[in-house]
């Protein structure tokens, strides 16, 4: 008791010699919490830099969909079911039988800099296509033949003559000088988003290895196991892409379809752990249908539709050899003997080639199946799919043109350009689990 009242008498001396001192501290040091925090909510928060690696090739004409989403500064925008509809354009019309269509903007649009919109000012750069504006906030195009896809190309950011968008953000591109794209930003009073371009999956995970990214989206999901251990990983199904089995019509060996009817059913397994496709257009879209012939594996039909041993060649890129490889084990009989070959780009001559088909957002496809096309990719020339190709661009009505597109789909799985097999999965990886609230905002 005696040390505990020594304690106190010291306590009590000493708060009486320094009580001012004490309390004039503690006052100043609120005073300065307080004002500095006031300060501090009012300044300007500087732009952090996220920085995003993107794995693909890309041009000014062709930025990646996510990105045109996510700017949401295009006339149109594309819906769930990837409909072209209303955005910075409230409406529009379309007269001539198809060749004009006039877009009414919206009312009190502002550039990026806060200027107002006028549709004057607005530059477009379309080949073969007149653009004038009528109004302050009415935009003509005439195009030279009627297409019916014309909609969904116009989901593209609006620029003026100064680079500038409708959007909250700027954006500016680095490019090759072959065109080819090598970073895009985004930049807005709150935020600045810079992607990088990597023409491979490798280099964009050798670059987070390097702490250069902070994120990176669309990663082929083979990198699940190699990326967890430093990584938060979300994964899911990309159906703007799917892997397809693609057969050369203008080899002897291929040119019946029964004997590509007998390579496919003689596939086992078509979706190789991953989500199954069944065409070619997305199965999200308007125009989807899965009302189609398909090809369990079945070995009396194999040998119906294949009467004497066939070799065959296999291409395919380097990703994508472990899944030819397993193709060759189910095809190799004593019918159907595979070799594989690994190629760098689609080949101009093969035989098979297992590639990765990107899905266009409109169920257009004339340029890839098409026999009149250099950019066929089976060289078929089947009259049927021909005619529904020509026949679906020029239709304007939308139930129509889903009545052609159940056709071709039809007619697409029996004569079999190509057998489609799944859509793969596909990951995004980031630092933490909390970057993947920037992801969201891109996605």
């Amino acid at each position: 008791m005696k040390k505990i009242r020594e304690n106190i008498w010291f306590i009590k001396g000493f708060l009486n010699k320094y009580s001012k001192q004490i309390f004039s501290s503690i006052f100043i040091t609120l005073s300065i919490y307080l004002i500095g925090s006031f300060v501090i909510t009012r300044i300007p928060k500087s732009n952090r830099a996220i920085k995003v690696g993107i794995v693909g090739q890309f041009s000014a004409g062709q930025l990646p969909s996510f990105i045109l989403d996510y700017l949401n500064a295009g006339l149109i925008s594309i819906n769930e079911e990837l409909e072209p509809v209303p955005n910075i354009a409230e409406r529009w019309d379309i007269q001539d039988n198809g060749n004009t269509y006039i877009f009414y903007l919206r009312p009190n649009l502002k550039w990026s800099d806060g200027t107002e919109v006028l549709a004057s000012d607005i530059k477009f750069s379309i080949p073969n296509i007149t653009v004038e504006a009528q109004d302050p906030n009415i935009l003509k195009f005439k195009i030279p033949t009627k297409f019916s896809p014309f909609l969904s190309l116009l989901n593209i950011p609006l620029l003026n003559k100064s680079g500038q968008i409708i959007s909250d953000y700027d954006i500016s591109l680095k490019q090759k000088s072959s065109g080819v794209i090598t970073q895009i930003t985004l930049v807005s009073p709150s935020r600045k988003i810079i992607f990088e371009v990597y023409s491979t999956a490798r280099q964009a995970i050798t670059a987070y290895k390097l702490g250069q990214l902070d994120l990176v989206l669309g990663l082929p999901s083979e990198y699940s196991a190699e990326i967890s251990s430093y990584a938060s990983v979300k994964k899911y199904t990309n159906f703007n892409q799917e892997v397809m089995l693609i057969f050369n019509q203008t080899d002897p060996n291929l040119k019946e379809k029964n004997i590509r009817q007998g390579i496919a059913y003689a596939i086992k397994d078509t979706t190789f752990g991953q989500t199954q496709a069944l065409t070619t257009i997305n199965p999200n879209s308007w125009a989807f249908s899965p009302l189609i012939k398909t090809y369990p594996y079945n070995p009396s039909r194999i040998r119906e539709l294949i009467t004497s041993p066939v070799v065959l060649e296999l291409a395919t890129n380097p990703e994508l050899l472990p899944i030819a490889e397993n193709i060759k084990t189910q095809l190799d009989s004593d019918m159907i003997q595979i070799n594989t070959k690994v190629v760098t780009s689609n080949p101009d001559q093969f035989q098979l080639l297992l590639t990765t088909y990107n899905v266009p957002t409109d169920p257009d496809q004339y340029r890839d199946w098409h026999s009149t096309q250099a950019t066929n990719i089976g060289r078929g020339a089947d009259e049927k799919l021909d005619k529904l190709l020509e026949d679906s661009r020029v239709n304007l009505d939308q139930k129509e043109r889903k009545r052609i597109y159940i056709d071709f789909q039809k007619t697409f799985s029996e004569e079999l350009p190509a057998l489609v097999l799944y859509h793969p999965s596909i990951i995004d990886i980031a630092r933490n689990e909390a970057d993947f609230d920037i992801i969201s905002s891109v996605r």
